[in-house]
């Protein structure tokens, strides 16, 4: 197989869905796995507000490979990394486009990397933790904190039903193929081709939404039927839910560890 070949085979329909399928329930031989899902939630919190207490480059940039190693423990999707490294210099470049008519570009993107680190910083720990943990683990850290379990049953919903839509989504599209005519002529770069595509997948967008509505009724009606609206309010299922979580040495490691690297980047550079 040549090089070639094999970024086709990466870069397929099929190889992006089981990457992100992969990223959405849990990587189960990840570092952060193991750990109890309420530290790594307090651990996210935490790490949403401290590059907002540093403006020095190096700091910065210590902490976005910290947090890039944690996120590589992770196994993130190399899908969601290329996209958001797009997202990043594709931003720096629009600042830089603007304000060639109204000042010095270089001078202005130079300005905005140490705002730019910071959102990568967040984005790159919010990658690493919620890779982590598939819906279960989410759900059950997310109510041992008090939140209500009716939003918490819409993340497990939500997690459970993207599978469901990549394959309704997948072959809807592949139905308006084959009842439809694909241009005669892709065209320069073939743009007919792709425009082409782009509107089969908007029309297929319509009844995939229309069917996830109809499952999501039957669900509802199903589960009511099953008493998810009692369970809401018994102490006896939210503790038979959360009876396997406990705090143990590695979580309370893992937290002081990342404050020590913190404060170590702080006094040192």
């Amino acid at each position: 197989m040549t090089t070639l070949d094999a970024l086709r085979d990466a870069t397929s329909v099929e190889a992006i869905k089981s990457d992100l399928l992969r990223t959405a329930y849990e990587n189960e031989g990840s570092f952060l796995h193991r750990l109890d899902p309420r530290v790594l939630l307090l651990w996210y919190v935490v790490f949403l507000f401290v590059p907002w207490l540093f403006y020095d480059m190096t700091v910065l940039l210590g902490l976005l490979a910290f947090v890039s190693v944690l996120a590589v423990l992770s196994r993130v999707s190399l899908f969601l990394v290329g996209l958001m490294a797009f997202t990043v210099v594709t931003t720096l470049g629009s600042y830089a486009v603007v304000t060639v008519f109204t000042g010095d570009p270089v001078a202005a993107v130079r300005a905005l990397i140490p705002y730019t680190l910071k959102l990568t910083i967040i984005s790159v720990s919010s990658l690493a933790v919620f890779s982590s943990m598939g819906p279960k683990t989410l759900s059950q850290g997310l109510r041992s904190l008090g939140i209500p379990r009716q939003f918490t049953f819409l993340i497990t919903y939500g997690y459970r039903m993207l599978p469901v839509l990549f394959e309704e989504y997948h072959d809807l599209v592949n139905s308006f193929r084959l009842r439809s005519t694909a241009p005669d002529s892709p065209g320069r770069f073939r743009w007919r081709h792709y425009a082409y595509l782009l509107k089969l997948s908007v029309r297929a967008f319509y009844p995939m939404i229309f069917n996830v509505a109809k499952r999501s009724r039957v669900t509802v009606e199903a589960m009511e039927a099953r008493g998810f609206s009692h369970s809401l309010n018994d102490e006896a299922s939210t503790e038979l839910r959360l009876a396997d979580m406990q705090i143990r040495p590695i979580d309370v490691g893992f937290f002081v560890g990342s404050l020590l690297v913190v404060a170590a980047l702080a006094f040192f550079f």
